[in-house]
């Protein structure tokens, strides 16, 4: 690994799994030819957690704690700590974070960059300090869920421009084909193959083509995808903890509400922060045991102290947690709380299964037709996901040399090693588009432009639209250019732009248009996608004196 820099152009590029829960990095060892993963702090995961404190030397500014230290931090702290910011990537809304009764406001990407930022320093430190390299990461290959929105992986690569990567350095892959290409390195045969990838706060399904070359290396084709981006392992831990919530309390007979602040209970908003903080610890810690255990014993002890000392000593039985029925809202918004109100950890297994189903109906393929099931990230340890997959697929999920929770970061720097040294050989993957990307045209219909599964070339991907845009009043001078993504797509249905699933990326105003009789004006759109899957549009009156403008999604997210 010495001589690492001479292979380098382009300087050194990190593979990041930056996940709900936890987070991993990994580089290409060009020696060896394989993908290895980068400890940070003594560990090859780091907790995606970040703790805000008071700087001691300057009291402007803030200091930060990262990973496992920052995950313990939060029971102490937990209005100035922040879990699962992930999921929060592609939200307008800033994050809150309070320090000394001080309210600081972030963007999501703003946090997301700063866990990414240690993770790049950290892996810096690594190259030098244990590989005698002397340079840094200037770039990374970041893997997103295969069902993220064109908003939510732009918001990612923010989040990395923020962590300190160049812009022109920065390279999206999804996730699943990421964990594929940890499967194929070791394939030696022809296989279609299920990636099932179940992580901390995101489920992805992705169907996949692995043949070998007349080379002996594997290419990879995506056939299909589905997923939900709010479908995890985090879904599960509330589960454990609604079921530690109702002994709370049948202890306190309903007196004490921990997730209403204002009420007059007798327990201070600390102390209730406190517990909460405890709460969601032990729910993920009372999951984890189930993975090797039938039964798990849960001690609180004491649990709270105002207004009287409860302690919560509970025994819960494998079974009664896999059907144990959610209750309470928790610490969930409304919008979760109602897709999960009365769901067990079994229904949730079923959700993720329902993902497998419609991936399967989209690459028109029987689970007989599955040649291989994969498993990846760390919820797909979770009890009981082997037996239904052995039940559905009639096969035990592959059982791979590399860790669940490392296969998708490994999978990044293979990513690395084909974009830094694209004429070596290895594992190559044919990238495609994921969802149907489009316009609003009259009476609100959805007028798709590109198309789901459309193989994205190396130059990228560009798709005029099927139909010239035209001016629906007399003598206008603008025209609406207004970008949809359908997010939960039928083949061959008519679509409506205000019909669930369909997420607006993006409208801008097409200005200079000759006036004219209606629908004399005519504009031409042209969608690019590069292999990030990211979309750039331009918009074009055909008139000789017409105007012209191009647009990138993310520029105008603000106006959506």
């Amino acid at each position: 690994m010495a001589n690492l820099s001479l292979d380098m152009e382009r300087g050194l590029l990190l593979g990041i799994d930056f996940g709900t829960t936890n987070s991993v990095v990994s580089i290409y060892n060009f020696e060896e030819g394989n993908a290895i993963t980068i400890p940070i702090d003594g560990s090859n995961i780091l907790p995606t957690v970040i703790q805000f404190e008071q700087d001691k030397e300057d009291e402007d500014k803030l200091s930060k704690v990262f990973g496992l230290e920052a995950k313990g931090g939060a029971i102490i702290y937990p209005e100035s700590t922040i879990l699962g910011v992930k999921r929060l990537l592609g939200l307008d809304e800033k994050v809150a974070v309070y320090v000394d009764e001080k309210e600081y406001l972030f963007l999501p990407e703003q946090i997301a960059g700063e866990i990414i930022g240690y993770l790049k320093q950290k892996a810096d430190e690594y190259v030098r300090e244990e590989l005698n390299i002397e340079s840094e990461f200037s770039g990374c290959v970041i893997t997103v869920p295969a069902n993220s929105t064109d908003k939510q992986k732009q918001m990612t690569k923010k989040a990395a421009i923020f962590g300190g990567f160049d812009e022109d350095s920065v390279f999206l892959r999804l996730e699943p084909a990421a964990a594929a290409i940890s499967y194929a390195v070791n394939e030696v045969d022809d296989k279609t193959v299920l990636v099932y990838d179940f992580g901390g706060g995101t489920f992805d399904a992705c169907i996949l083509a692995v043949q070998i070359t007349g080379e002996g290396e594997p290419a990879i084709s995506i056939l299909s995808t589905y997923g939900d981006n709010s479908l995890g392992g985090n879904d599960v831990d509330v589960i454990a903890a609604d079921m530690i919530y109702e002994e709370f309390k049948s202890l306190t007979e309903g007196a004490i509400d921990l997730f209403d602040e204002n009420a007059d209970d007798g327990i201070s908003k600390r102390q209730k922060k406190i517990a909460v903080a405890r709460l969601m610890q032990i729910a993920t810690q009372t999951k984890e045991r189930f993975s090797h255990s039938q039964t798990a014993k849960v001690v609180l002890a004491p649990f709270v102290r105002e207004p009287k000392i409860v302690n919560i000593n509970m025994e819960i039985t494998r079974e009664e947690f896999l059907n144990h029925k959610r209750v309470n809202k928790l610490w969930d918004s409304d919008e979760v709380f109602e897709k999960f109100k009365g769901k067990s950890v079994n229904d949730i297994i079923d959700m993720t299964i329902d993902c497998v189903d419609k991936c399967l109906k989209a690459a028109k393929l029987e689970p007989g037709d599955v040649n291989e099931v994969f498993t990846v990230g760390g919820s797909s340890s979770l009890c009981n996901v082997s037996e239904r997959l052995i039940g559905k697929f009639g096969k035990e999920p592959y059982k791979a040399k590399v860790s669940p929770a490392l296969s998708i970061s490994q999978g990044a720097a293979h990513y690395c090693n084909m974009i830094m040294m694209p004429a070596v050989k290895g594992p190559k993957v044919s990238e495609r588009t994921i969802h149907p990307l489009g316009l609003e045209i009259a009476g609100r219909r959805f007028l798709t432009v590109v198309e789901a599964g459309m193989d994205i070339p190396v130059e990228g991907l560009e798709v005029e639209a099927p139909e010239l845009l035209m001016t629906n009043f007399d003598n206008v001078s603008s025209m609406a250019i207004v970008v949809y993504e359908d997010t939960q797509w039928v083949d061959g249905e008519l679509k409506y732009v205000n019909e669930n699933g369909m997420k607006r990326l993006a409208g801008t105003s097409l200005r200079g248009i000759p006036q004219a009789p209606k629908g004399q004006e005519k504009v031409r759109v042209i969608f690019s996608v590069g292999q990030d899957n990211i979309l750039k549009v331009s918009a074009k009156s055909i008139s000789d004196l017409g105007a012209g403008t191009r647009l990138m999604v993310d520029d105008l997210y603000t106006q959506a």
